[in-house]
């Protein structure tokens, strides 16, 4: 649901503290609780140094922070993501369908994505639409479509571009063993001469009614849905991310996972400078 009498500029400046945007109306910077941790020494009165027990409480990051409940929920989401399927989006026109495809990858475990900008209007985030599902993912952006996909042809990605012509396959034939990158062309010109050159097959969603096209969002929901089943068909499973990658995943989820981090982050770096401006006991 959206408040049109929020401000944007706030709902910008909640966004950034990862806090409620009403708790910005009495705190505009979103600090005030941090002001007595990051004042100096002698507007501190008398307060203690850091115990022992300060020093070795979870933080942000460690996977103690969390409740296990959320800790289990992430894990379980990292398993299930994989970089060996991937999405690239080119030239959209409307942002909304950007923000729609990062959603269903979101869902469907698909770590990374590649983004052709175009003409139009840039790629930018709508948490309206995507559901925040953007701070999960990793984003790459693209000048163009050649140097995209000869980039991740050079990682061994076969590259398979939705185009309605003779030369195309329905979906279904199509094998997902291997790396496999899907693209998604523009709204109204589809994709591009480039990618129809680069890639390894064409393929369509076979239709049963009179239209012969998908707004571009549902043809990447019901190709990648499609995919991931394929995937676990053929290869056995669809989560694939090596255990360092895994690790490294595991900890940036654990801190995105936790609300006004950027508060926490702040409180924790004050309370370090405390701890070092504390006399050294004798």
């Amino acid at each position: 649901m959206i408040d049109e009498d929020l401000d944007p500029a706030q709902d910008e400046r909640a966004d950034e503290l990862d806090c409620d945007p009403a708790e910005l109306a009495e705190d505009p910077e979103g600090l005030a609780d941090l002001e007595e941790l990051d004042a100096p020494p002698q507007a501190q009165g008398e307060r203690p140094a850091l115990t022992a027990e300060d020093l070795a409480r979870p933080r942000l990051g460690d996977p103690d922070f969390l409740v296990p409940e959320r800790k289990a929920r992430i894990d379980g989401v990292v398993a299930n993501r994989t970089r060996t399927l991937t999405v690239v989006m080119e030239a959209f026109c409307d942002p909304q369908n950007v923000n729609a495809v990062l959603r269903t990858c979101e869902a469907f475990g698909v770590q990374d994505l590649h983004v052709v900008e175009g003409v139009m209007k840039p790629y930018d985030r709508n948490k309206k639409v995507s559901q925040n599902a953007d701070k999960w993912l990793d984003v790459h952006r693209w000048k163009t479509t050649r140097a995209c996909l000869e980039h991740l042809e050079r990682e061994g990605y076969a590259v398979y571009a939705t185009h309605l012509g003779p030369a195309s396959r329905p979906l279904g034939e199509l094998s997902f063993a291997g790396k496999v990158a899907l693209v998604f062309g523009n709204e109204h010109r589809g994709v591009s001469d480039d990618a129809l050159a680069l890639a390894d097959a064409q393929y369509v969603i076979p239709m049963r009614g009179f239209v012969q096209s998908l707004n571009v969002s549902v043809a990447a929901a019901i190709s990648i849905a499609h995919a991931v089943e394929r995937r676990v068909a053929e290869r056995g499973r669809h989560g694939d991310l090596p255990e360092p990658e895994a690790a490294a995943l595991r900890e940036r989820f654990y801190v995105l996972a936790v609300k006004q981090r950027a508060r926490i982050t702040k409180a924790e770096a004050a309370e370090a400078r405390r701890g070092r401006r504390a006399p050294r006991e004798r």
